[in-house]
């Protein structure tokens, strides 16, 4: 299915398809992919020549939905590769079933990595908000 997407003051066409399978995807496939499952969940993934690519710097690679439609977790990649998109952005989110915040996870070029200001690359909170662990990492490696 083609589709046109508003993109600042124009519009971007992007291809979509919907597949039950991951081996459906196309090697070199430039678009976006939409899977649902049994349970109702369901996810969005952005492909740019056959990787995992964020569409747009602040839009993740991919998503997982909720039944409810709420996010489950999301990933920003870089051609296929776990990246954070900024600065103030971890790659990857996770959410409590409430909305609440429940995990995040630094990466630099598919490496976990601690944020620029210090930031543990793994921090985990409760659902109360509080927070209950933090993992420090520096190219990939566990550090104290």
């Amino acid at each position: 299915m083609m589709e046109l997407l508003p993109n600042s003051m124009s519009f971007r066409v992007i291809t979509t398809i919907d597949v039950t399978a991951e081996t459906e995807i196309p090697a070199d496939f430039t678009g976006r992919v939409r899977r649902s499952f049994d349970s109702e969940q369901r996810y969005v993934a952005w492909y740019a020549n056959g990787y995992l690519d964020d569409p747009t710097r602040s839009h993740p690679a991919y998503r997982v939905h909720r039944a409810n439609g709420r996010v489950k977790y999301e990933m920003h990649y870089r051609a296929g590769v776990l990246d954070d998109p900024d600065q103030r952005t971890p790659a990857v989110r996770g959410y409590y079933a409430s909305g609440g915040m429940h995990y995040e996870e630094r990466y630099t070029h598919g490496r976990r990595n601690d944020g620029p200001n210090g930031e543990a690359a793994v921090r985990k909170w409760r659902a109360d908000g509080t927070l209950r662990h933090e993992i420090h990492y520096r190219n990939g490696l566990r550090s104290s």
